[in-house]
């Protein structure tokens, strides 16, 4: 504390860096299997996508809010003139990041980042992506940034139906992608980390996706 006491604090980066820095100190792995994406893979995931002002931006299994962060860094970055507009700042701090996380603390954890990063509203849903509540997200986004949780297994009946027709599977994999299908607009784009299964499982469910997203 004494530490952090010397350090001066007028400056948003700081607050966020110092932040970020001792959440990379916390255990890597919660309660329900959540992982820290690595920033360097993140700040890869976010160039390549290369988001814009006028992007809904959304994370649906958000953890600490380490996606949207970091879109929101590039944003400063690349467009830092868009802020002298009153219509964009208006979006920043309420409609460009949004997040689901069910974990409650994980939710305020993230929102405390992305407030420390400068994000006044952060429109941050605790709740299940995957279940029926989460429903009204259709269509909503034009980008999706993620990385979802791998290896569990859910049954049909806590799922989404518009989700199992997509892909009809137990895997949170293999359903996250089909919620982000669902969530992006059309022409929406987004870049998310699967497990190599995702390529190369034969499974029915594992088919039908991999054509899905072809087609």
């Amino acid at each position: 504390v004494q530490m952090i006491a010397a350090i001066d604090m007028a400056d948003r980066d700081t607050k966020g860096d110092l932040y970020e820095y001792l959440l990379s100190k916390i255990a890597t792995a919660g309660q329900n299997g959540q992982f820290r994406t690595p920033r360097h893979i993140i700040r890869m995931m976010v160039q390549l996508m290369k988001p814009t002002p006028e992007d809904r931006i959304c994370d649906p299994s958000a953890g600490t809010g380490g996606f949207l962060v970091m879109a929101s860094e590039e944003l400063r970055r690349t467009h830092p003139d868009k802020f002298h507009e009153k219509a964009f700042q208006k979006h920043w701090n309420s409609d460009l990041f949004n997040g689901v996380e069910f974990d409650a603390s994980m939710l305020r954890i993230g929102a405390m980042n992305l407030m420390l990063h400068g994000i006044e509203h952060p429109n941050l849903l605790g709740q299940d992506a995957l279940s029926k509540e989460s429903g009204h997200l259709k269509d909503m986004h034009s980008l999706v940034l993620a990385n979802p949780p791998f290896k569990g297994s859910l049954d049909h009946d806590t799922v989404d139906p518009a989700i199992l027709r997509t892909v009809s599977s137990k895997k949170t994999e293999l359903l996250f992608l089909g919620l982000i299908l669902r969530m992006l607009k059309p022409g929406g784009r987004a870049a998310v980390i699967v497990p190599d299964g995702v390529l190369f499982g034969s499974s029915k469910a594992h088919k039908q996706l991999r054509q899905e997203l072809i087609e």
